[in-house]
């Protein structure tokens, strides 16, 4: 008897199923943890969407993105709005906006409802999350390049503009709130503005018990007062005297952690500041790792004792010695926190955007992702854990002149017209279990775990000695069956249209000696390593060769003979198996352990008598 290998036959011997989408579990509905990767087979392309067409010269303004929760992404082109599902990657509408959207632009943001996205000119504009009707419009009085996210709290939004290095630009708070719901035009104040020379760029605020903290630009103009970090009044917009400063360019989000303010500079330093008096301590990485040319736009990671920043490499070259910093937080006898560097890695180019905190795995280590912002916009791993002084997993990278790097894991690889750089934050989303990722190529990527799955075809189950096993005629093809798909793990709920997916199978044809059936489920676009995304289950088959051996395979438990009745005779096969009189063969085997328990025995007799009686019905499973 054999075995049937695993081997996939070619699309051309597969058969285009129909999936119940209705019986898929929901991809391991309720799972938390967001998505470990331990290789690149592990990390799948779900699907990939262009919002806009010139790749290169960045004439349709791409932008950032928000994953909203209700099962929609929101993403800028040029000057629309665009709305996407966020499970499936299907633009479903679009919208007009009151200007354009600009290079580097960052948001939309998402709340209570609505989008709100910040545009060139100064402009802020409010629109209805479900139909993507403009709400209101904002015009900031000196303009400026939206550079900054937006960040939404308490029925307020916060963001910052940016002209110039000299130039006035604003850092605002705007209600949230549609009050004339008859225009779509209504014209929005400030709650206050902030004007600084120089500007905001790349920063976010953070809101702490009545005070607004953000970066800014340490404007060269002797007029700025070295200004690099601001805390202001929330209900006034006054300034507030707050002791922090970087003297640089604070150009990464103002990270509020267990009371304490983390923040980097463009001029290489890690901050931690009290949010009450901006106190606290600075660590020059030039001094510590004696850099040149380098740059810092990242925004903290801050988890279980540690901080996680990374720094620009001088130039674009591949492999320009682009750095993972990882720090610990150390409390001081005075209570503040300074960063105290535990080791760093490398990697093929800088990772500007900001990492992922994936958790913690179970042997303890924090898992971050990091997508570098370089041509081929590789996504890499981090584990980390404190007390570690060197990275662990590790692989050893070759440049083009021959030189060796070491750098974390790359995890997933974008593939062709995806592979851009990324200077735009990904975001996990936890109802879809999918990481995005939006590429300079246009291209907005979800990425998700490798699944597990079983199919279902109840017409021809059957369960000998417990084991779900289908049942087939000799030279019946696989694929002229239909059958449910249950994914077991993975993404949680169904990415796209399931009924479009492939199941290719290891058999064209069976004969009587199949035992093994192994059913291929093409689920996504490609793996981390770029191969085919596709996962396997080996199902046992049992081949009749006769019509008469079909029907009694799939026989009810008792009905023995197959012919569709419990009676005596079937009672009198039994007991010819047991005496050894007359053995059954492998086609009656199911129908006459009739209690499911792996024996032919006096115990199944018993259980078809009292069927024919009355007395007792069998409802084991067949």
């Amino acid at each position: 008897m054999k075995r049937t290998s695993a081997k996939i036959f070619s699309a051309f011997c597969a058969a285009l199923l129909t999936v119940n989408a209705a019986a898929v579990s929901a991809f391991a509905e309720g799972k938390a943890l967001k998505p470990d990767f331990k290789k690149a087979d592990d990390a799948v392309l779900y699907w990939a969407t262009q919002v806009g067409e010139d790749k290169m010269m960045w004439t349709d303004s791409p932008t950032a993105f928000t994953v909203a929760d209700n099962g929609f992404l929101y993403i800028c082109s040029a000057d629309y709005i665009v709305k996407i599902d966020k499970f499936t990657g299907k633009e479903v509408s679009r919208a007009k906006m009151a200007g354009a959207a600009m290079y580097a632009t960052k948001g939309p943001a998402y709340a209570d409802g609505k989008v709100f996205m910040a545009l060139d000119g100064g402009i802020i504009q409010a629109f209805d999350a479900e139909t993507l009707t403009s709400l209101w419009i904002y015009t900031n009085k000196n303009g400026g390049s939206p550079k900054c996210d937006i960040t939404v709290e308490n029925g307020y939004l916060y963001t910052g503009f940016w002209k110039s290095e000299t130039d006035d630009a604003d850092f605002v708070k705007v209600s949230v709130a549609d009050k004339d719901t008859a225009k779509t035009d209504e014209v929005k104040t400030a709650e206050w503005e902030f004007t600084h020379k120089g500007g905001f760029y790349w920063t976010t605020a953070v809101i702490d018990d009545g005070t607004v903290i953000f970066g800014a630009e340490n404007s060269t103009d002797s007029g700025s007062d070295n200004l690099s970090l601001v805390a202001l009044d929330d209900a006034t917009g006054e300034r507030k005297k707050f002791a922090a400063s970087a003297n640089g360019d604070v150009r990464s989000k103002v990270v509020l952690k267990d009371g304490v303010v983390y923040f980097t500079s463009r001029n290489n330093k890690v901050s931690t500041a009290s949010p009450k008096t901006g106190e606290g301590c600075t660590l020059d990485l030039n001094l510590a790792l004696d850099l040149q040319n380098f740059a810092c736009t990242s925004t903290p990671i801050v988890e279980n004792g540690r901080i996680y920043v990374t720094l620009n490499g001088p130039g674009w070259d591949a492999y320009n010695h682009s750095l993972i910093v990882v720090l610990d937080a150390v409390e001081e006898e005075n209570g503040k926190i300074m960063p105290r560097i535990a080791y760093v890695v490398e990697t093929s180019a800088a990772c500007q955007a900001e990492g992922v905190f994936a958790g913690v795995d179970e042997e303890g280590y924090n898992v971050i992702y990091y997508v570098e912002n370089g041509m081929t916009g590789i996504v890499r791993k981090l584990r980390d854990k404190a007390g570690m002084n060197e990275p662990i997993d590790t692989v050893e990278e070759t440049d083009t002149a021959g030189n060796k790097h070491i750098c974390p894991p790359a995890i997933f690889t974008p593939q062709g017209d995806h592979a851009q750089c990324c200077a735009v934050d990904p975001i996990y989303d936890e109802e879809t279990g999918l990481l995005y990722i939006r590429y300079d190529s246009f291209n907005v990527l979800a990425i998700g775990e490798t699944v597990k799955f079983d199919i279902e075809c109840p017409d021809i189950t059957i369960h000998p000695n417990g084991v779900k096993t289908f049942v087939f005629k000799a030279d019946e093809s696989p694929a002229a069956k239909e059958y449910t798909i249950d994914v077991t793990n993975g993404p949680k709920k169904t990415i796209g249209d399931i009924t479009a997916k492939d199941l290719t199978f290891s058999v064209d044809k069976f004969t009587a000696d199949d035992e093994v059936l192994t059913a291929t489920f093409a689920y996504g676009l490609y793996n981390g390593n770029g191969e085919k995304a596709s996962t396997s289950n080996d199902i046992d088959v049992l081949v009749a060769e006769t019509d008469n051996q079909y029907k009694r395979a799939l026989a009810q438990k008792g009905d023995v003979n197959g012919d569709g009745k419990i009676n005596v005779t079937d009672i009198t096969k039994l007991a010819a198996h047991i005496k050894g009189k007359k053995t059954l063969d492998k086609y009656s085997i199911n129908a006459a352990d009739v209690n499911a328990d792996g024996r032919i025995n006096v115990t199944d007799i018993i259980r078809v008598a009292a069927q024919i009686k009355g007395k007792k019905m069998i409802t084991t499973e067949r």
